[in-house]
């Protein structure tokens, strides 16, 4: 049978995509991490849910596991926002059909598109908005933010380390606008911060900042 890694989206059950849906609801397993909430999760009323962490040894582990599950069952992992961004989605199917097993990943919303749509963030405009790059711990740092030429950045998974964030943009460049985004889709908010607050906000997740016009 087919592996499915579907987006769960941005944590509201009603940004899920109809293929998203009916593949939980057809499902005998899912899988989800920390970062999917528990009622899109329980979408599939009659599958076997199982967690999975984050920390890679963890979760390779527990991919090999389900992979072998799919050859006998209908297995749906679910990674939060969209799986080719971050989610290691095209991975997972690589490996999938490696050990000939069928693999499917099925786009989400992704928490920075819902962000900006949700909070009407600009993210390009054609005009001095042209260009997003997007950025993730670990691979964050003034050496790399100094090769990035985008218009807007978005950084992900940074809510332990906005101190840190703060400090590189300042370090690097002195942005028009900064704003921090936390569960944007579950009640949370998009609000324009000064890069001295965000050392402030540290150990909110799930969070992204957005950046503008940073130029070094």
């Amino acid at each position: 049978m087919p592996l499915y890694v579907v987006g769960a989206g941005p944590g509201d059950p009603k940004l899920l995509t109809v293929r998203a849906r009916e593949l939980l609801e057809q499902a005998d397993v899912v899988a989800y991490g920390d970062l999917v909430p528990e009622e899109v999760a329980r979408i599939a009323g009659r599958a076997r849910l199982v967690r999975i962490g984050h920390r890679r040894a963890e979760h390779d582990a527990a991919i090999d596991a389900l992979i072998e599950e799919a050859r006998r069952s209908n297995v749906v992992i679910l990674k939060n926002g969209d799986p080719a961004i971050f989610g290691r989605g095209i991975k997972i199917c690589k490996k999938a059909r490696e050990r000939g097993v069928p693999c499917e990943v099925v786009p989400g919303v992704s928490s920075f598109t819902a962000a900006a749509a949700l909070f009407q963030i600009e993210l390009t405009d054609g005009e001095d908005l042209r260009h997003i790059a997007l950025l993730s711990y670990p691979h964050f740092s003034a050496d790399i933010l100094r090769e990035v030429k985008a218009d807007t950045i978005v950084i992900f998974m940074m809510g332990d380390r906005l101190q840190e964030v703060g400090q590189v943009l300042a370090q690097v460049c002195n942005p028009e606008r900064v704003y921090l985004c936390v569960g944007v889709s579950t009640g949370g908010r998009c609000e324009e911060v000064a890069l001295e607050a965000l050392g402030e906000r540290r150990g909110v997740r799930p969070a992204l900042v957005i950046v503008q016009r940073c130029r070094s």
